[in-house]
C-alpha cells in the first residue's frame, strides 16, 4: 500500500480543482497537507473544504510569481509546520486571450493574408540540464507559443516555425 506517512506535502494552488484533489489523495495516504492560494478568501474556502473532508491542512496566501513572498511562505511552512518532503506545482491561471492582442504583428498579417513569425527555441525545448532550469522552461514554453501560433492562424496563412539551434561559439 502506498503511504505517505510523515511527509509534508506543499501543493501550490490547492484550494480547490486539481490541486485539492491531489491534496486530498496525498492527505489519503498519510501526508501532512499544506497549500497556497493568491488571496485570503480563497485560502479561506479550502481550508474549509479540507475541514469538511476531516482533513488537517495548512493554508497560505501567496502568489507564485513572486519570488520573496514564496521564499517568506517556504519558510514559515518549514517553521510551522515542517521541511517540505513534497512539492506539487499545480497553481496556475488561465486566460484566454488572442494571441492577436498578444502578438503586434497578427492583425496586420491577417489582413495582408500572410506571414511567417519564427521563434528561436533552444535544444533545451526538449531537454532538461543542471544548472539550465528556468532557460529551459522558457524554451519548452516557446515552443508551444509556436505550435499553438499555428493552431490558432494557420487558417490565415500565417506560418510559425521554431528552430532549435545547439549550442554555438560566442
Amino acid at each position: 500500500m502506498f503511504r505517505l506517512d510523515g511527509k509534508v506535502a506543499f501543493i501550490t494552488g490547492a484550494s480547490y480543482g486539481i490541486g485539492y484533489a491531489i491534496a486530498k489523495g496525498m492527505a489519503g495516504a498519510g501526508a501532512k497537507i499544506v497549500f497556497n492560494d493568491i488571496n485570503a478568501e480563497l485560502v479561506e474556502k479550502g481550508l474549509a473544504s479540507y475541514k469538511a473532508d476531516g482533513i488537517d491542512a495548512k493554508g497560505y496566501v501567496c502568489d507564485v510569481t513572486d519570488e520573496d513572498a514564496v521564499n517568506k511562505t517556504v519558510a514559515q511552512i518549514e517553521k510551522e509546520v515542517g521541511v517540505i518532503d513534497i512539492l506539487v506545482n499545480n497553481a496556475g491561471i488561465i486566460k484566454r486571450i488572442p494571441m492577436c492582442e498578444m502578438k503586434a504583428v497578427i492583425p496586420s498579417m491577417i489582413k495582408k493574408g500572410h506571414g511567417k513569425i519564427i521563434n528561436i527555441c533552444s535544444m533545451m525545448s526538449e531537454l532538461g540540464r543542471e544548472t539550465v532550469s528556468a532557460y529551459a522552461a522558457a524554451k519548452g514554453g516557446l515552443k508551444m507559443l509556436t505550435r499553438n501560433i499555428c493552431s490558432e492562424y494557420g487558417e490565415y496563412n500565417i506560418q510559425c516555425n521554431g528552430i532549435g539551434p545547439g549550442y554555438i561559439a560566442k
